[in-house]
């Protein structure tokens, strides 16, 4: 995004593409959770989301008075996203699975977002006020790079994680007869 900014030389321009990004961003995430979530309702609502908070952002942008970042729709899409990616962990927590839920790639997904949501959304939230201030200028670029930092890490691991595809071939071994009072409950009977 800094290129787009010394190659256009303009700041209205820049202000103007990070808002794009901004709604790019917020939809490909809700499209992303919209096929992990298993409840149709919530899946519905989070993709349907999309909506009016384009209809926000743009509303944001025409009513600024002069080009600036755009905090508000970041809030909103950092707490909307936070509170769907935690409603996905709930569902997870509830599924009996047979591999662990960090071998899985969704899941260092959503830790990544989950870091870079929370921990940018209460900067953001006093950067409304004090943006103007030098000094909370640098804190904000430290802490918001550092997340930022965190958060690709994070996704990196995720690129690189080789997820199993048969998770029901484990279970077709597995006689339903088994004796549950033993210590090898799930001993085949052959």
């Amino acid at each position: 995004m800094l290129i787009t900014r010394y190659i256009y030389g303009s700041l209205e321009n820049y202000y103007l593409i990070t808002r794009i990004y901004n709604v790019l961003e917020y939809s490909l995430l809700s499209y992303l959770f919209y096929l992990y979530i298993k409840n149709k309702i919530i899946r519905n609502i989070l993709l349907l989301s999309t909506i009016p908070y384009v209809i926000f952002c743009i509303y944001d942008f025409v009513v600024a008075k002069e080009p600036s970042l755009a905090f508000s729709p970041l809030i909103i899409e950092y707490l909307v996203l936070l509170l769907f990616i935690v409603y996905f962990f709930f569902e997870v927590i509830q599924e009996s699975v047979v591999e662990p839920i960090y071998n899985k790639t969704i899941f260092w997904i959503s830790v990544a977002f989950i870091i870079n949501f929370s921990g940018n959304f209460f900067l953001l939230l006093s950067s409304v006020n004090s943006f103007q201030d030098e000094a909370f200028r640098y804190a904000f670029t430290i802490i918001y790079s550092s997340v930022t930092i965190l958060k690709n890490i994070l996704l990196c691991i995720a690129v690189t994680l080789k997820e199993n595809q048969n998770d029901n071939q484990i279970f077709d071994n597995i006689s339903i007869d088994s004796e549950l009072d033993t210590y090898l409950p799930f001993k085949n009977k052959n």
